[in-house]
């Protein structure tokens, strides 16, 4: 799929997982140990704009029961100059390597994502991403709401 990038615009990325273990725990320590390594990565990357940094508060805040009944499920939420930026911190940085092993820390089929594009400045909140998220569900990837995987983007094989 295509999708045209409007003038003077960022696109925005939410996404969520459930934890295979609680916070804390042995079965997410290696995760919970590279996610502060990872988040400077974002920060320093190029296109990169915006990150919420609390996952743990992500997830309650959107507000959504899938959200909110498991406390082992984090989400993740940010902000970058296009998708091609975004892309290539996620799946060609050393964030693609722990993406590549999330079958250790992340429950299969318990998470996803959306991304939709946001004017250049605007910081979406989790009410817009819970409406993406929704939007998403409900009429799947188009110009509006869409996915890496509906813009031809994907783990590295």
């Amino acid at each position: 799929m295509t999708i045209a990038k409007p003038q003077r615009r960022h696109i925005a990325h939410f996404n969520w997982a459930t934890l295979v273990g609680d916070l804390g725990s042995p079965e997410v320590a290696g995760f919970e140990t590279a996610v502060p390594r990872v988040n400077a990565l974002a920060e320093r990357s190029p296109g990169f704009v915006w990150r919420d940094g609390n996952e743990r508060e992500n997830a309650l805040a959107i507000g959504w029961p899938r959200f909110t009944e498991d406390p082992r499920c984090i989400a993740s939420f940010s902000v970058w100059e296009s998708p091609e930026d975004a892309a290539r911190y996620i799946y060609k940085t050393v964030h693609g390597a722990f993406l590549r092993q999330r079958t250790r820390w992340f429950a299969e089929g318990r998470g996803g994502q959306v991304l939709w594009w946001v004017p250049a400045g605007h910081i979406p909140d989790a009410a817009e991403a819970r409406a993406k998220v929704d939007q998403l569900a409900a009429e799947g990837p188009g110009e509006a709401v869409f996915t890496f995987a509906a813009l031809g983007y994907g783990p590295a094989r």
